[in-house]
């Protein structure tokens, strides 16, 4: 029996759900084989002189390409699209009694018109924040439990207003992207390529349609970097003033990621890294260019990030327990904000937020690793509904061609860090490494979305590869093979909408298609 008939009998024995696994692995392997073919040296130039020679200078200090015309009709595309599927089934337009239901659940009750999973605490305290009342989950800050009493201000009280506003956010997230990535390549097919990566992410879609906070703390961890890259890329001869608004946005959305859930508070690890690395690139290039003035620079600069970074981050957590001011029957007007018994208040959350935190002792079935979700081998069941011979399920995983090959791409981050100085690909790493090392040394129960804020920058990565293919290759070839690994993940998508939409589908599918793994729930 020859190779090829070997392959064959192998691909014929297994059931479609097995086959993907492999289908998809061997589609990555074939992509990053490509990816590394164009960027092997040209023959018949010095290039291979040159790699070997040139000696490349780390440097923050690089262009920010605009966003431009062509830029306006893909854009709005995209969030049209995303518009529709996000809003899709999202739920049930009729009022519901939370805090009834709560306590006595009705009988016939999906995610359709009701509550499910963490949206029993999340959506609850948001509706004791409205009605002034003391709220019962305190284990995180109160920004993101805010933000969803707005979305059921302004859309209602049902499954689709408590909902609404975080599905906002998640087609949001795709226009930061978009810009973001235009900004570091240049190129509207790589921002259109990456930014439809993100989209067409399973995590994306299934927790900005769900009332918890984790969607709003990773907007804000993607608007603090953003605006920091636009940061370091202010040209340095510019004057003081022209990196102050970057700076400061990037500091006031790290202090509303914080105060949201305190995991915002790992970006800013990542941000004082990058920010200390433009700092010490700028004194090397005032050094270089004869410039003078870099310690009046640093001391405005230093004083400044202290405002935006810590004093106002700071005043924002400070101003967000109002609520709770109020259900302890204070008004802003009566002096709530200097009131000992509100700092008090305030103090004692941090307290208990603390202790339950660090003293959290539990077990989940659905409990994973961070190694677990670098593999994409462990989702979180959020809904399992059964009717006859038909089901209806869906939880947070990753789009396996966005999760894997992003995570090679990450590796290959760490590679042109090392080999090529790339200060693009090390502001890359270091967003994802801070949003992925410190789960590591936790040791409480943890879950896959978790990982959410960590898929931005492997979207990042999976664009930087792009550009690099489109420099090297930018004939027909290379755009067909970005655009193939795109549709390939659009593909995955559309094969995993029911289970990740909670359509009622046979369950032959969920078995022959959506099932790749026993670890996997569906």
């Amino acid at each position: 029996m020859n190779i090829f008939e070997s392959i064959v009998n192998f691909f014929t024995g297994l059931s479609p759900a097995n086959a993907f696994p492999v289908i998809v692995g061997l589609f990555l392997l074939f992509f990053f084989i490509y990816y590394n073919r164009t960027l092997r040296p040209q023959t018949g130039t010095a290039e291979w002189i040159e790699t070997e020679v040139t000696a490349p200078k780390l440097t923050f200090i690089a262009k920010r390409y605009p966003m431009n015309r062509a830029d306006i009709t893909p854009l709005i595309l995209i969030c049209l699209v995303f518009s529709v599927l996000a809003v899709v089934n999202l739920g049930y337009t009729e009022s519901v009694d939370v805090l009834s239901e709560i306590d006595e659940p009705s009988e016939n009750k999906t995610h359709l018109n009701n509550l499910y999973f963490d949206e029993i605490y999340f959506v609850r305290t948001a509706v004791e924040h409205i009605g002034h009342i003391e709220p019962y989950e305190n284990s995180h800050p109160p920004l993101g439990k805010e933000i969803i009493a707005a979305s059921i201000l302004a859309f209602g009280m049902s499954p689709f207003g408590w909902r609404l506003m975080g599905a906002i956010f998640g087609v949001l997230m795709l226009v930061v992207m978009y810009v973001f990535i235009k900004n570091m390549f240049g190129k509207t097919i790589i921002a259109v390529c990456g930014t439809l990566l993100l989209g067409f992410d399973f995590m994306r879609f299934v927790q900005t349609r769900i009332a918890t906070i984790d969607t709003y703390v990773v907007f804000f961890i993607l608007m603090s970097f953003f605006f920091m890259y636009r940061y370091i890329t202010t040209n340095p001869n510019d004057s003081f003033r022209k990196g102050l608004l970057p700076l400061a946005l990037s500091g006031i959305f790290f202090g509303l990621g914080f105060a949201v859930k305190w995991t915002g508070f790992y970006a800013g690890a990542g941000l004082l890294i990058i920010y200390l690395i433009r700092l010490s690139k700028l004194w090397f290039y005032y050094c270089a260019t004869g410039r003078r003035g870099f310690g009046v620079y640093l001391t405005k600069t230093l004083l400044f990030s202290l405002l935006f970074f810590v004093i106002a981050p700071a005043l924002v957590y400070y101003i967000t327990y109002i609520p709770y001011g109020f259900a302890s029957g204070m008004t802003v007007n009566g002096g709530m904000l200097w009131d000992p018994q509100f700092v008090e208040i305030v103090w004692n959350n941090q307290v208990v937020m603390f202790s339950y935190h660090s003293q959290l002792v539990a077990e989940h079935p659905f409990s994973s690793y961070w190694w677990q979700w670098i593999l994409n081998i462990r989702p979180i069941l959020y809904v399992n509904n059964s009717y006859g011979d038909l089901r209806a399920t869906f939880g947070a995983f990753g789009n396996p061609i966005v999760w894997w090959g992003g995570f090679i791409a990450m590796i290959i981050m760490a590679v042109r860090v090392v080999r090529y100085r790339d200060g693009k690909a090390l502001f890359i790493l270091i967003g994802y490494l801070s949003q992925l090392l410190p789960w590591v040394a936790v040791t409480r129960i943890l879950f896959i979305y978790h990982y959410f804020p960590s898929t931005l920058f492997i979207v990042l990565a999976l664009a930087y590869i792009f550009n690099l293919v489109l420099q090297r290759d930018g004939k027909y070839s290379g755009k067909s093979v970005i655009v193939s690994y795109v549709a390939a993940s659009g593909l995955l998508f559309a094969i995993f909408y029911p289970a990740l939409s909670g359509q009622y589908m046979p369950k032959w599918y969920y078995s022959n298609f959506i099932r790749w793994f026993s670890t996997w729930p569906f």
